[in-house]
C-alpha cells in the first residue's frame, strides 16, 4: 500500500478517464494502508494515514443524498456523489449488452465474451431471487436512544434508504416511485423487512435479469471517516475530533440525524461507533468483519441468530480461518498440532 500510495495519482486527467475508468487512485490505497493500521491495532498509524484523505490534495466529501451512493445514475456524478474512493464498477459495461448473465454460478461460457454484470440486485431483491434478506436484528438496529434525549427512542433515517419495511420501523413503504404506473406500496404483511440498498426498484417492479448497473461499494468517505473516529477513540481519545466526525456522517443532508453532544467514557464511545457503523455500512459486507477484530463476533452473531431462528451456530474457530488440507498432509508439523480440522 505504501507503494501504491507513491505511485498512484490522485486522480486521472479528463483526457484518459476513461481509458482509467474503475482503476485505483491514491486515496484507495490510503484508505487501504489505514484500514490495515486499524486491522492491526495500530492506531496511530491508522490516525496518520486516514487524516490525509479529509484535506488537500483529496477533495473527498459526504454525498448529499445518501442513495445516489447505491444507485446507478449518480453513483460516478463527482458533483452529486464525491464520497466514492473505490468501488467495483458495473455501470460503465452496460452499453456492451447483457453477456453470460449467470457468470456469478461459475459458467465458463459467455455470450460474445462478455460477463460483466452484478448480481446483487438480484439477490437483494424482493421481486426477484430474493435469496439475501436483512435481518430483525439488523432493522431494529435503526431504532435506538435518541441522542440528544436518551428517554426516548429515535428511528435512523438511514433505515428508509436501506430496507423496505412498515412505517414504525422507518423502512421504505413504497416501491416504482418512477414506474408509469405510479408508487405502489410495499407488501410488508406478505413480504416482511426487505433490502433497499443496491436495489433500483424505484424504477421497475421487477428486474427480470441480472442486468443491475449499480456500482459496489468497497470503501468510501463515511467508513473513513469513522474509522479516523475509532482511530481517535482506541487511543483514549472521545474529545471533539471523533465527536466531530461521528457528527459529520450524521449529518449528511438527507439524513440530518440527530447529533452526539458528547460520547462519554471510552467504552460509551465505542458503543456508539459501533452502532454508527452498523448502520451507515448496513448491507455493505463491512459489519462481520468489524466484529471479528473487535472480538465480539461469537457473543454478537449468535445473540442474533437466537432472535432470528433460535440457533448459535458461531463457534471459537469461526474466527480463524481454517488451515488448508494440502498444508495439513504436505506439513507433519502442522498436522500432529490439529485436531478436529482446527488448532
Amino acid at each position: 500500500m505504501k507503494d501504491a500510495e507513491a505511485g498512484l495519482p490522485v486522480s486521472y486527467p479528463a483526457a484518459v478517464a476513461a481509458t482509467k475508468y474503475g482503476r485505483a487512485t491514491q486515496g484507495f490505497a490510503v484508505a487501504l494502508l489505514g484500514k490495515s493500521y486499524l486491522y492491526e491495532k495500530k492506531w496511530s498509524q491508522a490516525q496518520t494515514e486516514l487524516t490525509k484523505l479529509t484535506q488537500a490534495p483529496f477533495s473527498y466529501a459526504l454525498a448529499p443524498v445518501y442513495n445516489d451512493l447505491f444507485d446507478d445514475p449518480n453513483q460516478d456524478n463527482t458533483s452529486k456523489n464525491p464520497e466514492t474512493i473505490f468501488q467495483v464498477m458495473n455501470q460503465q459495461w452496460t452499453d456492451w449488452g447483457i453477456g453470460n448473465q449467470y457468470y456469478l454460478f461459475g459458467g465458463q461460457e459467455t455470450w460474445g465474451g462478455k460477463a460483466t454484470h452484478s448480481a446483487r440486485a438480484q439477490e437483494y431483491g424482493f421481486n426477484d431471487w430474493n435469496n439475501v434478506l436483512v435481518t430483525t436484528t439488523a432493522v431494529k438496529a435503526f431504532t435506538y436512544p435518541n441522542p440528544q434525549n436518551p428517554s426516548v427512542n429515535y428511528v435512523d433515517p438511514r433505515a428508509a434508504f436501506t430496507f423496505y419495511g412498515d412505517a414504525a420501523s422507518g423502512g421504505q413503504t413504497q416501491y416504482c416511485q418512477q414506474c408509469s404506473t405510479g408508487p405502489v406500496a410495499y407488501p410488508y404483511a406478505t413480504k416482511g423487512y426487505e433490502w433497499l440498498k443496491y436495489e433500483y426498484y424505484n424504477k421497475v417492479a421487477s428486474f427480470g435479469g441480472p442486468q443491475s448497473g449499480i456500482n459496489g461499494q468497497v470503501i468510501r468517505y463515511a467508513d473513513v471517516l469513522l474509522m479516523l473516529a475509532e482511530a481517535y477513540i482506541q487511543q483514549g481519545n472521545t474529545g471533539t475530533q471523533p465527536l466531530a466526525l461521528i457528527n459529520q456522517v450524521r449529518s449528511r443532508p438527507s439524513v440530518n440525524a440527530p447529533l452526539y453532544t458528547s460520547l462519554g467514557s471510552q467504552t460509551n464511545a465505542m458503543t456508539i461507533l459501533m452502532r454508527e457503523r452498523q448502520l451507515e455500512l448496513t448491507g455493505e459486507q463491512s459489519r462481520y468483519f468489524d466484529l471479528i477484530r473487535w472480538g465480539i463476533a461469537k457473543q454478537t452473531i449468535n445473540s442474533e441468530r437466537q432472535v432470528e431462528d433460535g440457533t448459535q451456530p458461531f463457534q471459537d474457530k469461526n474466527v480463524l480461518f481454517p488451515i488448508p488440507l494440502a498444508e495439513k498432509n504436505a506439513n507433519s508439523a502442522i498436522a500432529k498440532d490439529v485436531a478436529g480440522d482446527w488448532n
